[in-house]
């Protein structure tokens, strides 16, 4: 059982720090880049999102079923007492701030990029009269996905802080 633990604990800490990591740089560093670049930033955009659209979803799923096992085990099956307890409250505040971001993610951010990567595609090759409007959509788009970018960003880090303060609360 120590060793299913470990790799719980392993898989938890190894997958949270890739999934709040992407979402920071992206959210700090690579959206705002690419919306200076213009079109062109929106070619990397249109590359990149599809590919972290593929694989944070599932990374972030596996990582919150990891957590919610670690919290059942060290919480005796979420025993009343633990639970009501500082850690067991804090713990839940952090588990709920991170499924929110994986909600807001998937239903707000990753279907808004995905759609404003199509459309700047399709832009490229559609008539001068379309082009604009596409255009238009896309940036829209990008920027209601990286509002909710922003939005899981800062849920995430409220998720951190609450895994890293909660044995001390």
């Amino acid at each position: 059982m120590l060793f299913l633990l470990l790799v719980m604990r392993l898989v938890h800490i190894l997958l949270g720090v890739f999934w709040v990591g992407t979402v920071l740089f992206t959210s700090i560093f690579l959206l705002p880049a690419a919306r200076d670049a213009g079109a062109e930033g929106a070619k990397v955009i249109g590359g990149l999102g599809r590919r972290i659209s593929a694989v944070l979803p599932a990374v972030a799923g596996l990582n919150i079923l990891a957590g919610l096992w670690l919290f059942w085990r060290v919480s005796g099956g979420f025993q009343p007492a633990f639970m009501h307890s500082g850690t067991g409250v804090t713990f839940s505040f952090g588990g709920a701030a991170a499924i929110a971001a994986l909600v807001i993610g998937v239903v707000v951010a990753r279907p808004a990029m995905m759609r404003a990567g199509a459309l700047a595609e399709s832009a490229a090759r559609a008539p001068a009269a379309e082009r604009d409007a596409q255009l238009a959509e896309a940036e829209r788009l990008r920027l209601r996905a990286g509002a909710a970018s922003q939005v899981v960003a800062v849920l995430l880090v409220l998720a951190v802080a609450a895994m890293a303060l909660a044995r001390y609360v």
